[in-house]
C-alpha cells in the first residue's frame, strides 16, 4: 500500500480522534487522582489511616489510566472504557 492509501484509511483517522479524546481524558484524569493524592496524605499525616472508599476509587481510576495509555500509545487495541468494561483494580 502506498502513503496515499495508508491516509484515506477511515480507521485510522477514527484511532486518531480517538486517541485526541482518550488523552483529554487522560489529562483531566490526571489531575484528579493528583487530588486524590493530596487528600489521602492529608488523612494519613491527620488521622494516621487512609481512606478505604478512596483507596479503592484510585485503585480503578489508576487501572483506568493505565487502559488508556495502553491504547494511546498502541499496545492494546481494546478501546479503555466507556467502549469496553472498566478495569479490574489491580490492587
Amino acid at each position: 500500500m502506498s502513503v496515499k492509501e495508508h491516509a484515506k484509511n477511515v480507521d485510522t483517522w477514527i484511532r486518531g480522534l480517538f486517541i485526541v479524546v482518550f488523552a483529554v481524558i487522560f489529562y483531566v484524569l490526571c489531575t484528579v487522582i493528583w487530588v486524590l493524592v493530596i487528600f489521602q496524605f492529608l488523612m494519613k499525616v491527620l488521622t494516621g489511616t487512609l481512606n478505604d472508599n478512596l483507596m479503592k476509587f484510585s485503585g480503578g481510576l489508576t487501572s483506568f489510566a493505565v487502559q488508556i495509555l495502553r491504547y494511546i500509545t498502541f499496545q492494546s487495541e481494546e478501546r479503555p472504557w466507556p467502549f469496553s468494561s472498566w478495569p479490574a483494580n489491580q490492587a
